[in-house]
C-alpha cells in the first residue's frame, strides 16, 4: 500500500497527486471563466463605446450642418464649441477645405478608405490605429452644406478598463488555483488519514512486531481492510510462533545426542591409531560445527521468542576488548582505541564478546583474517569496527549479508563454511543494545564491518 504524502517510485505520492489534480482543475476552470468573462466584457464595452460614439457624432454632425448653412460661419469657433468625450476630436471638410483644432488632428490622421466612403455620400465608421493608439473614426457626409464631418474617438480609457479587468481576472485565477491546491491538500489529507494506520501497522510488521493490530476505522469501506489486515497479522504471528517453538524444541532435543556424540568422539580419539586418526579428526570437526550450529539456533530462537535480557555492567573499554582478543587468541590483531572512545562503558559483556567473536570468525573464514579491530564512540554510543582484506561484499548484498544462512557470492566455494547465523546474531545483539550493524567497502580491497551499541540506562 502506498504511503501518504511521500514521493512514490517514479512519480508523486497520492497526496501530492490529489493536490496537483485539484490545482489543475481550479486553474482550468478559473482560466476558462476568466477568458469567457474577458471576452464578453470586451465585446460589451466595445459595443457600448461605439454606440455612444455614433450617437455623439451624429448629434455633432447635425449641429455642424445647421451652423454651416448660416451666413459667414466661423468654423474654428464651431469646432471649439462642439462637445467631446474621452479625448475625441473633430475634423471637418467644408468647400474642399479641411479644418481641425490642432495640426496633429487634421486630415492626415484619417483613414483614406473612410474619407472615400464618406465622399460617396454614405456615413461610415472604421476602427484604426490613429496616432499610434487604437480608435474609432466616424465619417458623416453633409451634402446640404457641401461638407463632411469626421470625429475620432480614442480607445484609451476602454483599453485601460480592459487591462484592469484582465489583471483582476488573472489575479482571481491565480488565487483560485492556490485555493484549489489548498483544498486538494486538505481533502487528500482527510481522505488518506485512515491509511496512515495501515502504513504504520505494515511497518511494524516489517520490523518484526507481529502483535501489531489495527483499530477498525469508522469508514465502512476501510473497515474490511483493517479486519483482513488483523487476520493476516494474527495468522502470521501464530505461524511464526509455531515455527519458533519447533526450532527451539528441535534444538533442545539435539543437545542430548550431541553431548553423547561428542563424548564418543573423545573416546575414539584416545583409542585411534594412525590409520583412523584422520577420520576421527574429521568427525570431531563436524561435531564441533554441529554444536556451534545448535548453540546459535538456541540463541536465535530466544530472540524470536523475546526471551532475551540485557545484563549490562561497567567495563574498562581498553581492557575489555583486549581480553576479548586474547580469548580468541588474536593478540596479534591490532586493537585501535580512538581518543574519543569512552574510558568506561556499560554493556552486556557476553553479548558484545559474541559480536566481536562472530566478526573475527567471519573474517577468518572468508577474508583471510581481520586486519584490525577499532573502537571509538561519542554521546553514549560505542562503535566497533572489524576490517579485513578479503574479497569484500558486493554492493547488492550489503543488507542481505546479515540475513540468516546467507552466503555471499564473493566467497569461494572451498572456503570453510560457518553456521550461517553469526552475522545475524551480530545484528540481534546490537539491536538489543539499541544499536545496529552494517558493512562498508574498504579501499583498496576488503570490508569494514561496523557495529554501534548504545549505553543502556542505569
Amino acid at each position: 500500500m502506498a504511503t501518504t504524502g511521500r514521493k512514490g517510485r517514479g512519480g508523486l505520492g497520492l497526496r501530492a497527486r490529489g493536490t496537483v489534480a485539484f490545482a489543475l482543475l481550479a486553474l482550468v476552470l478559473s482560466a476558462s471563466l476568466a477568458v469567457l468573462t474577458y471576452s464578453i466584457a470586451r465585446s460589451y464595452l466595445l459595443d457600448q463605446r461605439e454606440s455612444l460614439a455614433l450617437r455623439q457624432a451624429f448629434i455633432n454632425a447635425r449641429a455642424t450642418n445647421e451652423f454651416l448653412r448660416a451666413d459667414d460661419p466661423d468654423v474654428p469657433d464651431l469646432l471649439a464649441a462642439l462637445p467631446s468625450s474621452s479625448g475625441s476630436f473633430v475634423v471637418l471638410r467644408a468647400d474642399d477645405e479641411w479644418f481641425a483644432l490642432s495640426v496633429g488632428t487634421g486630415r492626415a490622421v484619417l483613414p483614406e478608405s473612410l474619407i472615400a466612403a464618406t465622399d460617396d455620400g454614405a456615413a461610415a465608421r472604421q476602427r484604426a490605429v490613429i496616432g499610434g493608439d487604437p480608435a474609432l473614426a466616424v465619417g458623416i457626409p453633409l451634402p446640404a452644406a457641401d461638407a463632411a464631418y469626421f470625429e475620432v474617438f480614442p480607445y484609451d480609457e476602454l483599453e485601460k478598463t480592459l487591462a484592469t479587468l484582465g489583471y483582476s481576472l488573472l489575479a482571481a485565477a491565480t488565487i483560485t488555483t492556490i485555493l484549489g491546491a489548498l483544498v486538494g491538500s486538505y481533502a487528500s489529507r482527510r481522505v488518506l488519514r485512515p491509511l496512515r494506520g495501515f502504513t504504520v501497522g505494515a511497518a511494524e510488521l516489517a520490523r518484526g512486531n507481529f502483535a501489531t493490530r489495527l483499530t477498525a476505522p469508522g469508514d465502512k469501506d476501510l473497515a474490511p481492510i483493517a479486519t483482513s489486515f488483523n487476520e493476516m497479522a494474527e495468522a502470521l504471528q501464530k505461524r511464526l510462533e509455531r515455527e519458533a517453538r519447533f526450532a527451539s524444541d528441535v534444538t533442545h532435543e539435539l543437545r542430548t545426542p550431541l553431548t553423547a556424540l561428542s563424548a564418543a568422539v573423545e573416546v575414539l580419539d584416545r583409542r585411534a591409531d594412525e590409520r583412523s586418526r584422520p577420520v576421527v579428526d574429521v568427525l570431531r570437526t563436524q561435531v564441533r560445527h554441529f554444536q556451534q550450529l545448535v548453540l546459535d539456533l538456541l540463541e536465535i530462537s530466544r530472540f524470536d521468542a523475546g526471551a532475551v535480557d540485557l545484563t549490562a555492567e561497567q567495563v574498562s573499554t581498553t581492557e575489555f576488548f583486549a581480553s576479548v582478543l586474547r580469548g580468541l587468541q588474536k593478540e596479534s590483531v591490532p586493537l585501535e582505541i580512538s581518543d574519543d572512545a569512552p574510558a568506561t562503558f556499560r554493556l552486556d559483556k557476553r553479548r558484545v564478546e559474541r559480536v566481536v567473536a562472530n566478526l573475527v570468525e567471519n573474517a577468518d573464514r572468508y577474508a583471510g583474517g581481520p586486519t584490525s579491530v577499532q573502537v571509538s564512540g561519542a554521546d553514549g554510543v560505542l562503535r566497533i569496527v572489524v576490517e579485513d582484506e578479503g574479497p569484500g561484499i558486493p554492493p547488492d548484498e550489503v543488507d542481505a549479508v546479515f540475513e540468516r544462512f546467507h552466503r555471499s557470492t564473493a566467497v569461494s566455494s572451498d572456503s570453510e563454511r560457518g553456521t550461517g547465523l553469526g552475522l545475524a546474531l551480530v545484528t540481534e545483539h546490537a539491536a538489543l543494545h539499541g544499536g545496529r550493524a552494517w558493512v562498508e567497502a574498504r579501499e583498496p580491497t576488503g570490508a569494514r564491518f561496523v557495529v554501534e551499541i548504545a549505553e543502556p540506562p542505569l
